[in-house]
C-alpha cells in the first residue's frame, strides 16, 4: 500500500470510531431518557405515592450537585500539582488556596523535592502494584476465609499521573540539639484508581484526595551513619480526605451515607497516625525505643465548655419562635469529646470539663463545633450544623489559662464561652495534694471526672506464658486504668512475645487507683495470666518511674509466665504565663506595676528591687516648668544600672515629708533613696515629677515609704491615659493558618468619665475596612459603669492573603449611656491599623485610643 492509501485507511477508521462513540452515546442517552418515562408511567399506572418518585430525584440531584463540585475541587488541586512554579505564582492572584509559602513566610518552598517525587512517581506505581498483589492480597483473602468469602483479588491498581505535592516546608531551629522537627504542608489529588473483585462483585475507589500538615521528627540524633537514630510521622490533626467510589461501592455515594465512609476512614487514619498516635520508624539499633515510640507528652489541656450565647434556632416552631437542641464537640488530633445535648434553647449551659493530652504545643489547633441534636437520623454528621471555633495550643501554653468567648465561624451569630488551661507534667509527689485540692474545687462546678496525673505503661516483653501445652497462643496484652482500656496488637504462634507498645493513662488519684494487666490468647479468648499493680508504689520511687520491671502473672500455666513493664508516673501542675510582653519568659519576681490600679502602702513595699531600669526620657511637654528662681531639677537617666558588687547590699528607704511633697522642692524632695543607687542620683526630681514620667525608676529602684500620703503611694494614672487622654485598649492581633484574620479585645483602661461624673458603659466595636456592612461588623459585650472594662472577646474574619495589605481595622470604643445624649458624639476613642503592617512576634500591644475620625452609625 502507497502512504497516501495508509493515510486513507487511518482517517476512515478514526471516523468509524468517532461514529461508533457517538451512536454509543446516543443510544445510552435514548435508554435513559426511556427509562425515566417508564418509571413516572409505571409510578402513575400503580397510583404510587409521589413522594416515592421525588425522594430519588432529590438525592439524584444532590449527588450530581455534589459530584460537580467534588470535580471544580480536584481540577483546581491537580492543576497546582501539576504546574510549575511560574504557573502557580501567576494563579496566586485568581485562587485563595494558595501554597503555605506564600501566606506564611516561615514556610520555604520545596519545588526540587517536587521535581523529584514526580521523576519517581511511576516507579512508585509499580512497587505498589507488587506490593498490593503479592503482599496485601495474599493476606486479605486469608483473613475473609474466616467469613467463608472467597475469589478477592485486585482488579485494577492505577496510581495514575499526578504525583503527591508538598506545598512548603519549615524546620524548627529553637528545638532541642538532639532533635530534629520538620513540618511539611502535605497534598495528594491524583487520579489513582484502586478496583477489586470478591465473589463476583466489583467496586472500587478513585480520585483519592488527602491533604494536611504532616510533621516528621528526626530523634535521637547519633554519631554514626545515619545519623539519625528514628523519625516519627504522624498529622498534627485529622487530614482532609475524599474520594469517590465506584462499582457496587457507587450506591453508597449518597449524601449522609458518602459522609459516614468518609468519617470511618478519617478514624482509621487517625488510629494510625494522627497525634497521639504516631508512625515510628527505627533507623539504629542502639537507641532508646522507648522514647521513640512512645514519649512523654507536653502537657496537658483542661477544657471548660462552659456556655454559649445566641445559637442559630434551626427548629422552627410557630410563628418563627424556634429553638435548637444544642450540643459541643471538640476535637485535638485523634482525641474526640463530646458534651451533653441542652433541649429547647439557643443559650445553652453545659458546664463541661474534659482533658486532652497534647503532644506538641506549635502548629496544632483544637477544633469545637456546635450541632443541633436531631432524633430522627442517627450520627452528627446528619445533625443541623451550628458554626465551629479554633484554638490555639501554643497560645493556650503560652498564657497558661486562657478564658474568653469565641465567635462561632460559618454561622450566621452565636459564641461560645471556653476556658482553656495548660498543665504541665511534674515528676514531683509533693505537687499531688495541691493538684487533688484544685479538682475537688473544680468538681464543684462539672460533674464530669477530672484527673490529677498522667501514667505512661510501656509494655515490652512476656516469657514463658504456656510452654507445658502443645497450643501455643497469640497472645495480647490487655490494660486496665479505671474506665480506660487498651490493647497491644497479637503476637502469633509464641509463647515469649515481644510487643514493644506504649500507652497513656489519665488517673484521677494515683494513691487509690491501679493498673491491671491481663495477657490473652486471641484465638480461645483465655487469659493466660494477670497481674495488678498498685500505683501508690510510684509516688515512692524516685523520679516517679520503674524501668524495665519484670512481674510475675498470676493465674498463668506452670507459674513462671511473666511480663515487663516499664511504668513512669507525672503529676500536674498548673502552668503560669511564660510571657510578660517583652518577647520573653518572665523572669521570677518580675514586677507588674501596671496592674496596680490603687495600691495600698504595703502593696507598693512588696514591690522587688530591680537593678535595671529602661525607660524612655518623658517628652519636654510634659514637663511642669520650674517656678521663677528656682533651679531646675536634674533629667531622670534612662538606665541606671547597680553595680553588681552591691546587688545585694541594703536598701534604706527613702523620708519624704509632707511640706516637702507640697514645696514640689525638686533636688530636696529625696533625701536617701539607697546605699546603692545614691552612687548613681546625686539629685532626683520631685515626687509629682515621678509621678508624671512614662515609668518611675525610683518607684521601681527602690520602694516608696510607708508613712507619706496615699495620693503618693498611688500607682501613676495620668499618664496611662494615652497620647491623648482618652484611654488605651489591648488587642491581639494576628493572621491565622486558615487564612483567618484573629482579633482578640482583652481590656480598656482609663476612659474619661461622663461631664455629670457618672461612669460610662462601654463597648468595643469593629469593622474591616473598606467594608462597613452589617458582615463586617463586630462587637463585645457591653460592660456597665465602668472605667477599666475587660472583655476577653475573640473575634475571626476570613481574609485572603493577597487582600491583607488591602484592609484595615477598624476599633471603636463606645459609650452605651452616650447613645441617648444626642448633644455629642458616643465615640469615646477609636483606633486604625492597617493589616498588611501586622507584626506576628508582637500580635498583643497597648494601643492608646485617638479622637473619633468620622462619625459611626449604629
Amino acid at each position: 500500500m502507497t502512504e497516501g492509501e495508509v493515510h486513507t485507511a487511518e482517517v476512515a477508521d478514526d471516523v468509524g470510531k468517532a461514529y461508533g462513540e457517538w451512536f454509543k452515546g446516543y443510544i445510552r442517552l435514548f435508554g435513559r431518557r426511556c427509562l425515566e418515562w417508564l418509571l413516572v408511567y409505571l409510578f402513575g399506572y400503580y397510583n404510587a405515592s409521589f413522594g416515592w418518585l421525588m425522594a430519588p430525584l432529590f438525592f439524584l440531584v444532590l449527588r450530581d450537585k455534589r459530584a460537580k463540585e467534588k470535580k471544580v475541587k480536584f481540577d483546581i488541586v491537580r492543576s497546582l500539582a501539576n504546574a510549575n512554579e511560574k504557573d502557580v505564582l501567576f494563579e496566586i492572584q485568581r485562587f485563595s488556596n494558595l501554597p503555605s509559602w506564600v501566606t506564611f513566610p516561615d514556610m520555604e518552598r520545596v519545588e526540587w523535592l517536587n521535581k523529584i517525587i514526580r521523576q519517581l512517581w511511576p516507579y512508585a506505581g509499580h512497587y505498589v502494584k507488587d506490593l498490593c498483589k503479592y503482599t496485601i492480597e495474599p493476606s486479605i483473602r486469608d483473613a475473609l476465609k474466616g467469613y467463608k468469602i472467597s475469589g478477592f483479588q485486585f482488579e485494577k491498581i492505577i496510581l495514575g499521573d499526578t504525583p503527591p505535592r508538598f506545598s512548603g516546608v519549615k524546620v524548627y531551629d529553637d528545638t532541642s540539639r538532639h532533635e530534629i522537627i520538620m513540618d511539611a504542608d502535605f497534598a495528594y489529588a491524583g487520579d489513582c484508581k484502586f478496583e477489586v473483585r470478591m465473589a463476583r462483585i466489583r467496586a472500587g475507589i478513585k480520585d483519592l484526595q488527602i491533604s494536611g500538615r504532616i510533621r516528621v521528627v528526626m530523634k535521637p540524633l547519633v554519631r554514626q551513619v545515619p545519623l539519625v537514630g528514628g523519625l516519627q510521622v504522624f498529622f498534627l490533626n485529622n487530614p482532609d480526605v475524599d474520594f469517590n467510589l465506584i462499582g457496587v461501592a457507587d450506591v453508597f455515594d449518597m449524601p449522609g451515607i458518602s459522609d459516614i465512609l468518609r468519617s470511618i476512614v478519617i478514624e482509621q487514619i487517625a488510629n494510625m497516625m494522627v497525634l497521639p498516635n504516631r508512625f515510628p520508624i527505627q533507623l539504629v539499633d542502639d537507641i532508646n525505643v522507648v522514647e521513640l515510640k512512645c514519649p512523654m507528652p507536653a502537657g496537658v489541656i483542661r477544657l471548660h465548655v462552659i456556655e454559649a450565647k445566641n445559637l442559630m434556632k434551626m427548629d422552627v416552631g410557630v410563628m418563627g419562635m424556634g429553638k435548637s437542641d444544642p450540643y459541643c464537640i471538640l476535637y485535638l488530633g485523634a482525641q474526640k469529646f463530646q458534651t451533653k445535648t441542652i433541649n429547647n434553647t439557643v443559650n445553652p449551659k453545659w458546664d463541661y470539663c474534659c482533658e486532652a493530652m497534647c503532644d506538641v504545643i506549635r502548629r496544632q489547633t483544637i477544633l469545637l463545633e456546635c450541632w443541633d441534636w436531631d432524633a430522627n437520623l442517627p450520627g452528627h454528621k446528619n445533625d443541623d450544623f451550628l458554626g465551629r471555633a479554633n484554638l490555639d495550643v501554643y497560645s493556650i501554653w503560652k498564657n497558661g489559662e486562657m478564658d474568653m468567648w469565641v465567635p462561632l465561624s460559618d454561622a450566621k451569630s452565636g459564641r461560645l464561652h471556653i476556658r482553656a488551661t495548660w498543665l504541665d507534667l511534674a515528676d514531683a509527689s509533693n505537687l499531688l495534694e495541691v493538684q487533688l485540692e484544685e479538682i475537688r474545687a473544680l468538681q464543684n462546678l462539672t460533674k464530669n471526672p477530672l484527673h490529677s496525673s498522667v501514667l505512661l505503661v510501656w509494655v515490652d516483653s512476656a516469657k514463658k506464658l504456656n510452654p507445658s501445652h502443645k497450643s501455643i497462643p497469640d497472645p495480647f496484652v490487655r490494660l486496665h486504668v479505671g474506665n480506660s482500656t487498651m490493647e497491644t496488637t497479637p503476637r502469633l504462634r509464641t509463647n515469649d512475645p515481644v510487643w514493644e507498645e506504649g500507652f497513656t493513662f489519665l488517673v484521677r488519684n494515683p494513691k487509690t487507683q491501679e493498673l491491671k494487666v491481663e495477657v490473652i490468647d486471641q484465638k480461645t479468648g483465655q487469659v493466660q495470666g494477670k497481674a495488678e499493680i498498685d500505683l501508690n508504689t510510684l509516688l515512692r520511687e524516685k523520679s516517679l518511674e520503674i524501668v524495665g520491671e519484670e512481674y510475675i502473672l498470676s493465674g498463668a500455666s506452670g507459674g513462671l509466665a511473666s511480663v515487663k513493664l516499664t511504668l513512669t508516673l507525672r503529676v500536674f501542675k498548673t502552668a503560669q504565663k511564660r510571657d510578660d510582653g517583652d518577647g520573653g519568659p518572665k523572669e521570677k519576681g518580675e514586677a507588674e506595676l501596671v496592674e496596680l490600679e490603687n495600691p495600698t502602702p504595703a502593696d507598693i513595699k512588696a514591690l522587688p528591687v530591680t537593678k535595671s531600669v529602661d525607660t524612655p526620657t518623658p517628652p519636654p511637654d510634659q514637663a511642669a516648668p520650674p517656678a521663677a528662681g528656682q533651679t531646675p531639677p536634674a533629667p531622670i537617666p534612662t538606665s541606671v544600672p547597680l553595680p553588681a558588687s552591691d546587688a545585694d547590699a541594703p536598701v534604706v528607704r527613702e523620708s519624704i515629708t509632707e511640706s516637702e511633697t507640697l514645696s514640689g522642692g525638686g533636688d530636696n524632695a529625696v533625701e536617701e533613696i539607697g546605699v546603692t543607687a545614691a552612687e548613681h542620683l546625686k539629685e532626683s526630681p520631685s515626687i509629682d515629677e515621678m509621678i508624671c514620667g512614662t515609668v518611675s525608676p525610683i518607684m521601681q529602684m527602690a520602694a516608696l515609704p510607708t508613712g507619706t500620703q496615699e495620693d503618693h503611694l498611688r500607682k501613676r494614672v495620668i499618664c496611662n491615659a494615652g497620647e491623648h487622654n482618652l484611654g488605651r485598649i489591648q488587642l491581639t492581633v494576628k493572621y491565622g493558618p486558615r487564612n483567618n484574620l484573629v482579633i482578640v479585645v482583652h481590656k480598656v483602661e482609663y476612659l474619661q468619665k461622663e461631664e455629670d461624673g457618672e461612669l460610662p458603659d462601654p463597648y468595643v466595636k469593629l469593622y474591616l475596612l473598606p467594608d462597613r456592612s452589617k458582615d463586617s461588623k463586630r462587637k463585645t459585650d457591653v460592660i456597665k459603669d465602668d472605667c477599666s472594662p475587660v472583655y476577653d472577646e475573640r473575634f475571626e474574619y476570613s481574609v485572603a492573603p493577597n487582600e491583607l495589605t488591602q484592609r484595615t481595622l477598624d476599633v471603636c470604643v463606645i459609650n452605651k449611656k452616650g447613645l441617648l445624649h444626642f448633644q455629642r458624639s458616643s465615640v469615646m476613642g477609636q483606633i486604625r491599623l492597617d493589616c498588611g503592617l501586622l507584626d506576628p512576634n508582637k500580635a498583643t500591644e497597648w494601643y492608646d485610643l485617638r479622637p473619633e475620625i468620622e462619625s459611626d452609625s449604629e
